[in-house]
């Protein structure tokens, strides 16, 4: 996926452009449904999708696909109590940049370009990531699990 840079008189571009070619572009909401950030502008082109039949996921990437999906199944479980909801919700405005005096979860990934914690614009997103870097902390304290 590459960045785009659109001239001035282009506000933003949603949508194929050539039938190799698409454009998009994410906005991201607060839980009253204000925008609150948008993605930079990106541009991917759509190829062949993997045949996981000829190639199927082994090794690394393979114990990292389950651990995602156990991240997103126990995110969904927790999101469905009231008591998980706030929780996470809590959690999730408390690292905002609009939130006052906010700093980035201490479980938050590392941001490879800042070498600092990611801050997460989506709720969604920020619920499975937090998870499943609690799982992985776990899961290498106690590697016989």
């Amino acid at each position: 996926m590459a960045r785009a840079k659109y001239a001035a008189i282009i506000n933003g571009l949603q949508g194929a452009t050539s039938p190799d070619s698409i454009h998009r572009q994410k906005h991201y909401r607060d839980a009253r449904g204000r925008i609150i950030g948008a993605a930079s502008p990106e541009v991917y082109q759509v190829t062949k999708p993997r045949n996981w039949k000829k190639k199927p996921a082994v090794g690394e990437e393979l114990k990292n696909q389950k651990l995602w999906g156990k991240a997103c199944y126990l995110a969904a479980k927790s999101l469905d109590t009231k008591e998980g909801l706030e929780y996470w919700q809590k959690r999730f405005e408390a690292q905002l940049y609009a939130t006052r005096g906010s700093k980035p979860d201490p479980m938050a990934s590392i941001d490879p370009k800042t070498k600092g914690r990611k801050r997460y614009a989506r709720f969604d997103a920020f619920v499975r990531a937090i998870i499943r870097n609690e799982l992985k902390l776990a899961q290498e304290h106690n590697p016989h699990r």
